[in-house]
């Protein structure tokens, strides 16, 4: 790179990754709200984020201490998975009522363990998905890794209204009663939008 001076030309020595990393961060990309599971794509430089809808289904859960899997109806969930660069995903999980058609759709605490009040995920020494599923916009691999491991004692609270002490004892009703929906007077809001959570206005 050079720089006029009243004293000449000065040269700087820049590196072409540097510059490739300030050009792409004037780069935005937003897909908006789009159809199928993939509610959207957004990516501003080296950051990119998508959001998958989960429709509501009978799922099997495992619990720490059992060989058996609860089978629960869970919620519509939605999954939102951040990439920059090469660092590790960052991860968010909500409920909600229904597909989110709009970036005004509430958002619920997703009532499974290990999830924060803050919708990240405690991943543990859980293996994460592998480098190459996350260059796409399919997060089938990211689901099955929060749901096909077993869940312990971790985030258990302040998951459902019945029992805000341990979202696993209305798992267990669920299964005793062979309900096959999840009760939505059960979830608990978050007070926050999806687009509060994207940073996008609605």
């Amino acid at each position: 790179m050079c720089k006029q001076t009243d004293h000449g030309i000065t040269e700087y020595a820049v590196s072409p990754e540097d510059v490739a990393a300030a050009l792409s961060n004037t780069v935005v990309f937003d897909s908006g709200l789009l159809g199928g599971n993939t509610l959207c794509v957004r990516s501003e430089g080296a950051r990119r984020t998508v959001v998958e809808y989960r429709p509501r289904q009978k799922t099997p859960l495992w619990l720490e201490g059992s060989d058996d899997a609860l089978h629960v109806p869970l919620p519509g969930l939605l999954m939102i998975r951040t990439t920059t660069a090469n660092r590790d995903p960052q991860y968010e999980v909500y409920a909600v009522t229904e597909r989110p058609a709009s970036y005004n759709a509430p958002l619920y605490h997703a009532p499974l363990p290990n999830i924060f009040s803050s919708g990240g995920i405690c991943w543990g020494t859980v293996t994460k998905v592998k480098p190459e599923e996350l260059t796409g916009n399919d997060l089938s691999a990211d689901w099955s890794q929060l749901l096909s491991t077993p869940f312990g004692n971790h985030s258990v609270s302040g998951k459902c209204v019945s029992h805000r002490d341990d979202i696993r004892k209305l798992y267990v009703e669920l299964e005793q009663r062979r309900s096959r929906v999840y009760p939505r007077k059960e979830l608990i809001p978050v007070r926050k939008t999806l687009g509060n959570v994207l940073g996008v206005s609605a």
